[in-house]
């Protein structure tokens, strides 16, 4: 590829009349029955046996639910469950069929009422799996051999599916997700998402480290429900999969994103009907049209027919396999309960309906086609049905009897204490198209904080093939700040790209790339557009480490820039650290000058927690001591700028470089200052607070965030209650005005504190 082919797009302008046409989308396309597929070879009697297992392992495990509620399980009926009931009964040809096509490393994920895509992926798995595979998913059944150990692994499989539904330690997440966040990552789930929509952008995240990994041969299966088609993040996700640098002439190389969107159609958003009532669509693979000149091969399937569904994903496959991804496929299911066991469903559907729809109920409907295509007799159906509901009686029982979690462990796995110290060989020597911008230094190794940033991007991304850069005007523009300008020449568009306006979208698909092995860097061009992906941020990325008991790392970074002091107004200037130090899981990093940005930057992307990496941009022009060679800055190690011991003085950001002057300021009238610069507001250095705080009896503490809920009264609350005895005054916080950020320049520097501001609080505790 030439240099401009590689790098940059061009347009011609061209106004000829004309008329736009769209491709068209199949719908119930499929033709065959079972015994055709028979004939063919597509597909032998043992492989529609283990489909219909799998639907039979579905329909019994959400029955076993179902019969719970009232007590009529028997093998349960001692037994009060608690916990969410959202059903999925009538589906499980959908997920039993798309599942019977992935492959063990193929990636799902999946929506609230996600038990039985969990329950088919597993299934399948095991049912793939050779002696060595089933022994290695179990080590406790190595014993066994044979038949008998594939049985022992599924039971094992049904049993943590159950204890984490009913919030175990021997759960799929030692109970800590529940069934709503259900995943099984040995076998590529990344888990169900209470957050409707919210599993969308991940699964696409997944598939972008599938596709710059080059593995054709993998893909992700997304299912997300038809309510979650009018949700934003999705409809970005979609947009985000289809985009044109992944296969037009300036891509790196053409490989389409790997990825089937399934959408589960049961016609019922929640108690909202989708067609005819909140959509204005009949179908909602028309959706398609408007993101991808090829309708992103939009089909709608009948999803109460397994080898319907099956028959479309390896079609899908193949599309996948030559680089033309992504997909998007309806199937067109029901499901013959309400939203959840609470809603009785009569006040929206008709028993007409559900009757209609029980005519065409996948087990029963596949059951007759087995005996009719001799796959199987009467009493080899009735064995295996027989033996799947004594599996799923023995695992329910032996789940319940499982210990619960202990209570003293109940934030164990919020966060990871390990990083990336060594990057595998296989992403050690990553490819450089160009040399890399050399940092400009004075020859005191003065640089700016955007250089200094710069160039920890540029050692990262040098040092690890998995550490990609990329969001809006990131790439040939260079960002709106110039920090990432000469990456993508570097690097190339793989590792650093440009993305759609679509801030959720950008950190939910970070999630998924840190979920599969990658460790992207996201940046977000304002902080305050961190509120338009709080959703991915703090539902996503900083809980699935959490959710699922340590079986997954989410190493990303989240670069955002605090613009106040600048004049950008209401929606430009917000310092929201505060709202982020309140969401667990997430480290939240803040620098004031350029040495510490670098050594901060470069811990965060070696760090396997995301991280909400702050930026003020009232410090990137700010230059200090910076070397070239590397170095690390801990999280948790606060700095002591100045020394004191009449006060103690507590910062971050840019509010550091206005407590130093302070500090200087109240040396010249006897005053001895000490100036703390935290440096990461989570871990919060705890210790450097208190011992400075007992040492000068006082505390000021200082920051650019709106005073009101600020990180600041939580540092004052906690000194209150370790240091009160050593207090010779109350400590005092100052944050910019409970108020909106102005404009206008007069009123922005009345808004945020000043010099002026933090001498006088200093003076009245003196």
């Amino acid at each position: 590829m030439s240099k401009k082919q590689n790098y940059y797009s061009d347009s011609t302008p061209e106004f000829t009349p004309k008329t736009l046409s769209f491709p068209d989308i199949p719908a119930y396309a499929y033709a065959a029955d079972l015994a055709k597929e028979l004939k063919s070879g597509n597909l032998d009697k043992a492989g529609a046996l283990a489909l219909y297992e799998s639907m039979l392992t579905i329909r019994e495990f959400e029955e076993m639910i179902l019969k719970t509620r009232t007590g009529a399980y028997e093998a349960l009926s001692d037994y009060e469950y608690r916990g969410p009931t959202h059903l999925s009964i009538g589906q499980e040809a959908t997920a039993a069929g798309i599942c019977s096509e992935l492959g063990v490393a193929d990636y799902i994920t999946s929506t609230h009422r996600g038990h039985g895509e969990s329950i088919a992926k597993g299934v399948a798995a095991i049912q793939a799996m050779d002696m060595t595979g089933l022994r290695r998913r179990c080590p406790e059944c190595a014993e066994l051999s044979g038949e008998a150990l594939r049985e022992a692994v599924m039971e094992d499989h049904v049993f943590r599916t159950i204890a984490e539904l009913f919030g175990k330690e021997a759960g799929y997440g030692k109970g800590r997700g529940g069934g709503m966040h259900i995943a099984d990552f040995r076998v590529g789930h990344l888990g169900a998402n209470a957050i409707v929509g919210g599993g969308v952008p991940i699964a696409t995240g997944a598939a972008m480290t599938l596709r710059l990994r080059d593995q054709r041969d993998r893909l992700v299966a997304c299912f997300a429900g038809d309510g979650a088609y009018a949700n934003g993040v999705v409809l970005e996700s979609l947009n985000w999969a289809a985009q044109e640098q992944f296969t037009g002439p300036i891509a790196q190389h053409q490989f389409g994103l790997p990825i089937i969107y399934c959408i589960c159609n049961n016609h019922f958003g929640m108690t909202g009907r989708a067609e005819g009532e909140v959509f204005g669509v009949d179908y909602l693979a028309r959706r398609a049209a408007g993101f991808s000149l090829n309708n992103m091969h939009a089909e709608v399937v009948n999803g109460m027919n397994p080898l319907a569904v099956r028959d479309a994903i390896a079609r899908a496959r193949r599309l996948i396999q030559a680089g033309d991804g992504p997909v998007l496929l309806e199937f067109d299911t029901y499901r013959y309960y309400g939203h959840s066991l609470s809603d009785p469903r009569n006040e929206y559907r008709t028993r007409d309906e559900e009757a209609r729809w029980r005519q065409v109920d996948p087990l029963p409907v596949f059951r007759k086609a087995l005996l009719a295509a001799k796959a199987a007799g009467e009493k080899a159906l009735a064995e295996l049905e027989a033996k799947v509901a004594e599996r799923n009686a023995r695992a329910a029982r032996r789940a319940a009897d499982s210990p619960d979690p202990e209570p003293a462990e109940v934030i164990k796995y919020l966060y990871t204490d390990t990083r990336c110290d060594q990057v595998p060989a296989e992403f050690a020597k990553p490819r450089q198209f160009e040399e890399a911008p050399k940092i400009k230094r004075d020859e005191e190794d003065n640089v700016t904080c955007r250089d200094a940033l710069k160039e920890a991007l540029i050692e990262e991304m040098a040092r690890d093939a998995r550490v990609v850069c990329y969001g809006e005007d990131v790439a040939d523009y260079g960002g709106a700040f110039k920090l990432t300008k000469g990456l993508l020449e570097t690097f190339g568009r793989d590792r650093c790209f440009n993305t759609p306006i679509s801030e959720a979208c950008i950190c939910g698909t970070a999630v998924g790339m840190a979920m599969t092995g990658y460790r992207p860097v996201a940046e977000l061009m304002y902080m305050d557009f961190a509120l338009m992906a709080s959703d991915q941020i703090a539902n996503q990325a900083g809980k699935w480490h959490y959710m699922v008991g340590g079986a997954v790392e989410v190493p990303l970074v989240y670069r955002v820039s605090v613009g106040g002091g600048k004049g950008y107004g209401g929606q430009h200037s917000q310092s929201l650290e505060s709202v982020f130090c309140h969401i667990p899981g997430l480290r939240v990093v803040y620098p004031s000058n350029a040495y510490d940005a670098k050594g901060l930057l470069k811990t965060a992307i070696r760090d396997n927690n995301p991280v909400m990496f702050v930026e003020s941009q009232l410090l990137y022009n700010e230059k200090s001591p910076t070397p070239a060679e590397e170095y690390l800055i801990p999280f948790g190690e606060a700095a002591i700028k100045r020394r004191g011991d009449d006060l103690t003085i507590v910062a971050w950001g840019p509010a550091v470089i206005d407590a130093v002057q302070a500090a200087d300021q109240l040396a010249e009238a006897g005053a001895s200052i000490e100036v703390i610069d935290l440096r990461t507001l989570v871990p919060l250095d705890e210790t450097a607070i208190y011992e400075s705080v007992r040492k000068t009896g006082r505390c000021l503490v200082v920051s650019q965030a709106v005073d009101i809920g600020s990180f600041s009264g939580e540092i004052v609350a906690k000194i209150t209650a370790e240091c009160f005895d050593w207090l010779d005054a109350p400590p005092l916080k100052i944050g910019a005005k409970n108020g909106i950020a102005p404009q206008a320049h007069s009123l922005e520097m009345a808004f945020l504190p000043s010099l002026d501001d933090i001498v006088e609080a200093a003076r009245s505790l003196l």
